[in-house]
């Protein structure tokens, strides 16, 4: 059972509604703090359900599926190119060496290798069952700020505008995120005094030099302006609110997906064999020659069905300004491609999936023994 995080709890953020028909909330972050306290409470509040992972999208979609669903037309192609670019890895001595298969707790054990040999793929860009989260939010943001061309086969930087995705079509809106009116200007006029302060000025004015009519003007002014005073602020605080809901209306967006993997089982070698699921923490279950998972911090989540419902484990989405994320995460080398993504010259494991591939331009001595393209050949 997924924990999902309450807007009373939580420092800052801003609960702006539940995602689709779901119950899943979505928070606005307005700073690094309220990312972290609401990423930290997340991690309380599911302490026993499992390990808080991320995923970082540049779009908000109906659904979180595998990238063999997405592109519906050829799945049936994909699935078979999946399928043969498994068996003829698995089958495969030297292949099942380098990907770490022949050790002797996970040697022979069919379902092992081909659950990690299918994230492998996946992580470098096949599409299959899978989905891939990190376990640190930092990553997750890069994800969300850096749109991929699938036709370049590189990522870009987004700017405001670039894609103008508006996300509203899956965002069932909380009332927060409605302009509301300020209230009207308080009239000294409709000011009155109750009848024991009334009583209170007659005796004041017997027993004093000051006329009564003088007091009652001048506990009226008093009173006015304290009521002026609570309007203004009232109106500052709605003109705030109205200019941030405007402001996020009229930004680009990144979301951050918190997903909580049922990881309290048993797991061999970073492979957690949940009741209906598979996690993978990439970092233990391959060589560490893969160096693309080392950067990423990666980790892969795959049904037991192919028909396994990732939205159930996830415990909230974070919305954020793409132009907030981009000053959170600045310009440092380990948040880059180049460290994301190292080229085959760097990533050996990269290096041994491209040249094993049929059409590749990398040769080595070993047979070409996976379908054409799957495994995409970043451009760098």
């Amino acid at each position: 059972m997924v924990v999902y995080p309450k807007a009373a709890d939580l420092q800052k953020a801003v609960f702006i509604g539940t995602w689709g028909d779901s119950k899943i909330p979505i928070y606005d972050v307005p700073s690094m703090h309220s990312l972290n306290q609401l990423v930290g409470y997340v991690k309380h509040i599911n302490s026993g359900n499992g390990t808080v992972l991320y995923r970082g999208q540049c779009k908000l979609y109906p659904h979180v599926i595998p990238s063999i669903k997405h592109d519906i037309g050829n799945k049936t192609s994909n699935d078979r190119k999946l399928r043969t670019a498994i068996a003829s890895a698995i089958k495969d001595d030297a292949f099942r060496k380098f990907l770490g298969l022949r050790n002797s707790n996970v040697n022979g054990w069919e379902i092992y290798q081909k659950i990690i040999t299918e994230a492998a793929f996946q992580h470098y860009g096949a599409k299959t069952y899978c989905v891939d989260f990190v376990d640190n939010h930092w990553t997750a943001l890069w994800f969300g700020l850096y749109h991929w061309d699938e036709v370049e086969k590189t990522y870009y930087l987004r700017n405001n505008g670039m894609q103008g995705e508006k996300d509203k079509e899956y965002v069932k809106e909380s009332d927060f995120v409605k302009t509301i009116n300020a209230p009207k200007k308080p009239k000294k006029t409709e000011i009155s005094l109750d009848d024991s302060k009334i009583e209170e000025l007659r005796e004041c004015a017997e027993k004093g030099d000051i006329p009564f009519d003088v007091l009652v003007e001048r506990c009226i002014a008093t009173k006015y302006k304290r009521i002026l005073a609570t309007w203004k602020r009232q109106c500052e605080n709605i003109k705030a609110k109205n200019d941030y809901i405007i402001h996020m209306q009229n930004t680009d967006h990144l979301f951050l997906f918190l997903f909580v993997a049922d990881t309290n089982v048993p797991q061999v070698n970073g492979l957690y064999i949940a009741e209906n699921s598979y996690t993978v923490d990439l970092r233990k279950a391959l060589p560490s020659n893969f160096l693309r998972p080392c950067a990423q911090h990666g980790w892969i989540v795959r049904g037991k069905e192919n028909s396994y419902d990732f939205d159930e484990r996830i415990a909230c989405i974070v919305r954020m300004d793409i132009d907030l994320a981009k000053k959170m995460l600045g310009n440092g080398e380990l948040i880059s491609m180049e460290n994301f993504f190292p080229n085959e010259k760097i990533d050996q494991g990269y290096k041994i999936l491209l040249a094993r591939q049929e059409g590749s331009r990398i040769n080595t001595k070993y047979d070409k023994i996976l379908p054409d393209g799957i495994i995409v050949d970043l451009k760098q």
